[in-house]
């Protein structure tokens, strides 16, 4: 199974997965943009996918006992973070509308090129599978 789902299967489906959960992030954000004193979120997930691609592992817990469990992570998780972009205004809130706007604009761009091409690489699969049609 790991030679038909590879690691470029794997990444595609990771991104996938950090594109939902970022609309779901500026989608809060943007029903928030009345609630007094409500800093705006983003997720950074940059850092985390660069390490996955480069076979960088990120550092697991130390154990002191052999009888502890592995805790490796294996795939990229974003990071949760405030997103300081504007100011606040009078009552504490610094949502800004256009920003977060452009910000889910550009998420679902990037996840329908990534559902594009993960359609491709399945549709390839497929033809691999079927030798060609034949």
């Amino acid at each position: 199974m790991s030679v038909l789902f590879d690691r470029l299967t794997t990444t595609i489906e990771r991104s996938l997965d950090f594109r939902l959960e970022r609309g779901n992030v500026v989608s809060a954000n943007l029903a928030n943009v009345d609630t007094p004193g409500f800093t705006p979120l983003e997720l950074n997930f940059n850092e985390q996918l660069q390490q996955y691609l480069t076979g960088e592992m990120p550092p697991g817990l130390a154990t002191t006992d052999a009888r502890h469990m592995n805790m490796v992570v294996t795939e990229p998780r974003a990071d949760v973070e405030f997103d300081n972009f504007a100011l606040p205004n009078q009552d504490g809130n610094s949502v800004d509308l256009d920003h977060e706007m452009m910000k889910l604009s550009e998420n679902q761009i990037q996840y329908r090129a990534s559902t594009a091409f993960y359609n491709k690489r399945m549709a390839l699969m497929k033809y691999a599978v079927t030798e060609g049609g034949q």
